[in-house]
């Protein structure tokens, strides 16, 4: 176990004590919460919004949906959404995994963290020009009401990249916080997490909720932990000679660094005013081999998103009602981003900024208690500054894209490196129709157009039964449509050098350039799936889900073995494209239960969930493979042990198959693990104070996860234990 720092020993002595020390009047005083006593069919029929953009009982929404309360999220010691990802069937979540994300999520095989909408209160919060973002601490869950996933393909409401879903964190309203939340915890590697969260009705018709937090940890050193893989060795320039010797090597270093802010201003339940911040430093040497890269603090990847929205709810009578919506958000790579590694001759720096400007308005309008419409239509105007080549310097942002002074390496500082800046607007509109022709019967049915100035029409439709045939029992057979917007990052990122040399024309040689394809179409895929819910009794739900996926026009890089005069003054003899020659076929299904009881004032729940996912990919030359970063089976289980509202102790195990890495055609898999969490938690121990520890892979496990390959590790090190520990206050 790694050396806890002396400072917080006896903090973690005094959580203990705490933890079991008997509560005066316990027996006579305590009742559980009226949350606890609600069964767990009351509980998983919560409301939802995601599914249908309409309230619907989760039960009854035409989607498969998973609803994660906040009382779950405080038992079982989510802290961000990867965790709480991480722990849901269907979703492989492969950690220190790539340079420039950090994590990568794959849903039901279809890895990208850039194939789902990440949203808040309804309102897109991950990138708006749709980056494949990190999913970390940037999303953290202290403020969440509850957390809504919804699997499967979701453009027909909600337009571009909502591919492989939607993930929606619905926060507290200021009623519900009705005063302030703060908590500090602190922890091995010299991990801090502090939060505060603030909620109150300002008067009768105004309410305010803000709250932010800070995060950050020198996290695990791995060159400890696993020698054989981080040992001192020559860090190799791409021609095979040193750049430093073994000797010289600097120590093993990857910090990292977040902090979030959320506000939400509610006039009269009609007019709601809000924004969001996230930001995250992670290292971009993340998973990378120490011969190909060199450890340094300011290797840093750092990604900031803000977005700032307004909403005007307007009734037209009593069947008609509207929401007005206005939002400007904003994506941008910090200049100070880069990498230290070979490719990059061990130091450059990369930039990127995209802003969005969204225009919408939907109408909902009831024909009666059983038959509705929603409909509306959006404008969103962009403009996209996408991940620039590697940099000598950092980007500066006060200069025009055009204006910064870089040249090509290899070319005398006399080819000006080109930066592209790029202007493009999508208009859509969407309708959906919901009937319910009888108790045991009801039908969604929807349609989303959208065109994009840079590729032009994209059409997704959406269909869904509800059935209740007997009693307690519901199934759903759905059909889904979505779209992969290619971003500009993909259609004009472009990278690579030139060797010094000129040809008998004057122009200087390259071996080798990625270049741009601003040509890219959309991926497209289409998902049928069947979902059965049963409540065995009130307390006792099973579910299974049962799907399967068609994708096109897949994006993969493609070499040519021609020559591009891309670059005035410049010939590339051979060159790679990303083009769409993809295809994928991708099948599987998910196995649920859940299970409470109740004996003594306390209150055991059990969960468990079991995905098996299959399927072929399809690349250039006819080659196929496995899914990529997908496990084919997984078991993900927990037990909360919850005594009288006071007491909670949850351990939370996931067991991953084998998994493929990202280069998928490789004999090469990642081999099985078992990871081990635990969260323990004495509520309200005094005067408004929680105290709770979580500790990640208790079993001290040497553990690996697949990742994209190239210079990093086909198999990424995992931390191995981490503890911190913390205190809460409400008042």
């Amino acid at each position: 176990m790694p050396q806890i720092n002396a400072s917080i020993r006896p903090l973690l002595l005094a959580f203990f004590i705490l933890l079991f020390w008997p509560v005066p009047g316990a027996a006579e005083d305590l009742s559980i919460d009226k949350l606890s006593e609600m069964s767990l069919s009351e509980l998983m029929s919560i409301d939802t919004t995601t599914a249908a953009r309409t309230n619907q009982k989760a039960f009854d929404a035409p989607a498969s949906i998973t609803v994660i309360t906040r009382q779950q999220i405080r038992e079982r010691g989510y802290v961000n959404l990867s965790d709480l990802l991480e722990d849901l069937p269907g979703i492989d979540v492969n950690r220190k995994s790539a340079e420039t994300f950090f994590n990568q999520v794959a849903i039901r095989g279809n890895v990208g963290n850039n194939k789902f909408i990440v949203m808040q209160n309804g309102i897109r919060t991950g990138s708006p020009t749709g980056e494949n973002i990190p999913i970390a601490d940037n999303f953290p869950l202290f403020h969440a009401e509850q957390v809504e996933v919804i699997f499967g393909p979701a453009s027909a409401l909600y337009g571009a990249d909502a591919f492989t879903g939607v993930v929606n964190i619905i926060t507290q309203d200021a009623k519900r916080i009705d005063g302030v939340e703060v908590s500090s915890a602190v922890g091995t590697d010299d991990y801090y997490y502090n939060y505060l969260n603030f909620g109150k009705s300002l008067t009768d018709k105004i309410d305010l909720a803000v709250g932010g937090h800070w995060n950050s940890s020198q996290n695990p050193d791995l060159s400890k932990t696993y020698p054989q893989h981080f040992g001192k060795t020559d860090a190799l320039n791409t021609d095979g000679t040193v750049f430093r010797r073994a000797a010289e090597r600097e120590p093993f270093t990857a910090p990292t660094e977040s902090y979030s802010a959320y506000a939400n201003l509610d006039f009269n339940k009609k007019f709601f005013l809000g924004m969001t911040e996230s930001f995250l430093s992670h290292p971009s040497t993340t998973g990378n081999q120490p011969r190909n890269t060199i450890y340094a603090k300011d290797a840093v990847w750092e990604t900031r998103i803000d977005s700032y929205h307004g909403k005007y709810k307007a009734d037209f009578g009593p069947d008609l009602s509207g929401e007005s919506l206005v939002q400007y958000s904003v994506y941008e790579l910090q200049p100070g981003s880069g990498f230290t590694n070979s490719f990059a001759n061990f130091r450059s720096f990369k930039y990127a900024k995209g802003n969005k400007l969204k225009l919408e308005q939907q109408l909902d309008y009831r024909m009666d208690k059983n038959h509705g419409l929603i409909g509306g239509f959006t404008f969103e105007n962009f403009d996209h500054i996408p991940k620039t080549p590697d940099l000598p310097s950092q980007f500066d942002t006060g200069r025009d894209a055009n204006d910064q002074g870089f040249f090509y390496l290899g070319t005398d500082n006399t080819l000006p490196l080109k930066i592209f800046d790029i202007n493009y607007q999508n208009y859509g509109g969407y309708l959906q129709a919901q009937s319910k022709w009888s108790d045991w019967f009801s039908t969604t049915v929807g349609l989303r157009f959208d065109y994009d100035t840079r590729f032009g029409e994209s059409v997704n439709p959406r269909a869904g039964m509800v059935f209740k045939p007997v009693k307690d029992t519901v199934v759903k057979l759905l059909y889904g449509e979505a779209f992969l917007a290619p971003t500009s990052r993909i259609s004009h990122e472009h990278f690579g050098s030139f060797t010094g040399v000129k040809d008998a024309q004057g122009r200087y040689i390259s071996d080798f350039f990625h270049l741009p394809n601003p040509n890219l179409r959309p991926e497209k895929t289409r998902t049928y799936e069947a979902d059965l819910i049963h409540n065995i009794t009130p307390d006792f739900i099973v579910s299974g889900n049962f799907f399967y996926t068609q994708v096109e026009d897949t994006i993969a890089n493609v070499f040519k073995d021609e020559s591009s005069t891309f670059i005035d003054g410049g010939i590339i003899r051979g060159f790679e494209i990303a083009d769409n020659i993809g295809e994928a076929e991708i099948y599987g299904a998910d196995l649920k239960a859940d299970y409470q009881t109740y004996f003594m004032k306390t209150n055991l729940k059990f969960w468990g969930g079991y995905s098996w996912v299959e399927g072929r990919i399809k690349e250039p030359g006819g080659l196929t493979g496995p899914l990529p970063l997908t496990a084919r089976n997984k078991i993900k289980t927990g037990v909360t042990l919850n005594y009288a509202e006071k007491y909670i102790l949850t351990p939370r195990i996931v067991w991953v198959d084998r998994t493929s890495n990202f280069r998928s055609f490789t004999a090469e898999k990642v081999r099985p693990y078992t990871l081990v969490n635990l969260h323990a938690e004495a509520k309200n121990f005094y005067k408004g104070f929680s105290a709770f520890v979580n500790v990640r892979n208790l079993m001290d496990t040497n553990y690996f996860n697949a990742t994209t390959g190239g210079q990093t590790f086909l198999s990424s090190p995992q931390d191995p234990r981490t503890v911190f520990f913390g205190l809460r206050y409400k008042y």
